[in-house]
């Protein structure tokens, strides 16, 4: 099936992915911060990159700027993870060409619908 990448500096979240994806069927790969995943996407060429708004080095903001200038990987669908959902967040969001946001805290059955409805 598809591939996934999860940018996530938080150990605790990423074991949740983990733990969601463990039985999917589509190809995960796990960056702890926004460069690494850049990097990434870039070798994996993924069908969607889950990030972490804050994360070091680059955060996810910056991550999508990155990948959307990048003719080879500008099509990936993004979703924002984030606790921040105010309306000039989401536009921020949507102005990066977000396909969704996810909202923390979420729970597995969330991260796994997202998944479904963005990769198949």
């Amino acid at each position: 099936m598809g591939k996934v990448v999860f940018v996530e500096d938080d150990a605790t979240i990423r074991k949740l992915v983990q733990a969601a994806m463990r039985s999917s069927p589509h190809e995960v790969h796990f960056a702890t911060n926004g460069r690494e995943g850049l990097e990434l996407v870039l070798r994996v060429r993924p069908d969607a990159v889950f990030t972490d708004v804050s994360t070091p080095e680059m955060d996810g903001l910056q991550l999508a700027d990155e990948i959307r200038a990048r003719s080879e990987v500008a099509a990936t669908k993004i979703v924002f993870i984030t606790a921040s959902v105010q309306k000039d967040q989401l536009e921020r969001y949507a102005a990066r060409g977000a396909a969704a946001y996810l909202a923390k805290p979420f729970s597995t059955a969330q991260l796994r619908e997202h998944v479904q409805r963005l990769v198949g």
